[in-house]
């Protein structure tokens, strides 16, 4: 049995009669005994940065092993370190060292919990910032990808020119308002922007809610969004060059002094699921900008629930149009080039579009084309009124066939009742 340490042997053979060989020796060292257990230097958790540093001391001639990795190769000194690459959520790591015959030592552990998010809340008076969730940023401004907002109120305007996914709470407790500023309240300049769960205040002051110009990627959902000068949301793009542009879901974007939402230029994109109300107009496009506008509740805005102008280019189904002055107002000169599909059209447009109380028309076209407003309710079973027939109770279908200067509305086969959603 070997003994710990260094055993020196001897080893001889003798013949039958005594004689004995010469000697042949070895030397064998038995070492069984671990290492001491490396040291851990103190770890930030949670934390929002990844990867960390790990780092302490060891043994000399020994290595180090993660979770049963080796991290660090044996070598001479006492001191080790090594970039860890954290995984969200926690991360449980054990952290071990060997010698060069394979003894390990005991192991230290900790947890890193991982949270990529950045929190602001602006109730953190502490002094320690660090965009965690147990040291947030008191304002939005100091947020970087993911930004995740508490409740409170945020007297700021914003400007957003990294891509970054910013979410409040809840737009009944996540206040972001413009009192004191003018200009736009959140103006958005980068690709890939996500903008969710706020409510969204100019206080009849800022000019935008939000504010985007030659971006894509852009979303705004489940906010509110009122009280701006001029528009609750603006997008324009230059060029239609790129793979996507404005996605508008959720959201409710009332008493805005001009528009709801204001899309120019080769803007494109899709409004959905929103209330939009008492705005000047609802939805208003110009240029080249080609939307699908599905799902909304477009109701008592001053002018038009949605206006389409230019060379403007819309698909509209399923949504519900109602006490507005116009509910679809199509084309502002005869020479406007505009040709919404409100049912029926070149883009394979369903309607369904709930068309009532709208006290001047429910679709008015001043284009000299033909627009296409199939298989849509208009407030009575008998179809709209339209130019030389006005006995239903009905929204007008309008256009001018006295002077014979504009196109006509294509509304038949139009539905008997409405559309349930």
């Amino acid at each position: 049995n070997l003994s710990e340490g260094e055993n020196n042997i001897s080893i001889t053979s003798k013949d039958s009669i005594g004689n004995e060989s010469s000697e042949a020796t070895a030397k064998i060292i038995l070492d069984t005994i671990s290492p001491t257990a490396p040291t851990l230097e103190a770890v930030v958790s949670p934390t929002n940065i990844s990867p960390q540093i790990l780092s302490g001391t060891k043994e000399t001639n020994t290595s180090i092993w993660l979770n049963g990795t080796e991290v660090v190769p044996l070598n001479s000194s006492t001191d080790w370190s090594y970039s860890y690459n954290l995984s969200e959520g926690n991360n449980n790591i054990s952290v071990t060292s060997r010698d060069a015959v394979g003894n390990e030592s005991s192991a230290v552990t900790t947890t890193i919990e991982y949270d990529p998010n950045i929190y602001v809340n602006e109730d953190n008076v502490s002094g320690i910032e660090d965009g965690t969730q147990t040291h947030p940023f008191n304002s939005i401004t100091e947020g970087r990808k993911s930004v995740m907002v508490a409740t409170g109120t945020y007297n700021e305007q914003l400007i957003i020119n990294k891509g970054i996914d910013l979410r409040g709470a809840g737009k009944e407790s996540t206040f972001i308002i413009g009192l004191g500023y003018t200009g736009n309240l959140i103006t958005v300049s980068a690709d890939d922007v996500t903008v969710s769960g706020f409510t969204i205040d100019g206080r009849l002051a800022t000019n935008m809610g939000i504010y985007s110009d030659s971006s894509s990627l852009i979303e705004i959902s489940e906010n509110l969004i009122q009280s701006h000068r001029d528009s609750g949301i603006f997008y324009q793009r230059i060029s239609d060059d790129y793979p996507s542009g404005i996605y508008v879901y959720n959201n409710e974007i009332c008493l805005n002094s001009e528009n709801g939402i204001k899309v120019m230029g080769a803007g494109s994109g899709i409004i959905e699921s929103n209330i939009i109300r008492k705005n000047n107009c609802g939805i208003k496009v110009s240029n080249n900008t080609s939307l699908e506008v599905k799902k909304n509740d477009i109701y008592d805005n001053c002018d038009s629930g949605i206006f389409c102008r230019e060379s403007s280019s819309l698909l509209i189904w399923e949504n519900e149009i109602r006490t507005n002055s116009y509910g679809i107002r199509v084309g502002e000169k005869y020479s406007d080039t505009t040709n919404p599909d409100i049912g029926g059209g070149a883009k394979g447009g369903i309607g369904k579009n709930n068309i009532t109380g709208n006290t001047s028309n429910g679709v008015c076209n001043m284009t000299n084309h033909n627009i296409f407003a199939k298989y849509n309710w208009w407030g009575d079973a008998n179809g709209p009124k339209y130019p030389g027939n006005n006995s239903s109770s009905g929204d007008w279908a309008y256009w001018d066939n006295v002077n014979n200067k504009t196109g006509a509305i294509i509304f038949e086969d139009y539905l008997i009742e409405p559309q349930t959603f």
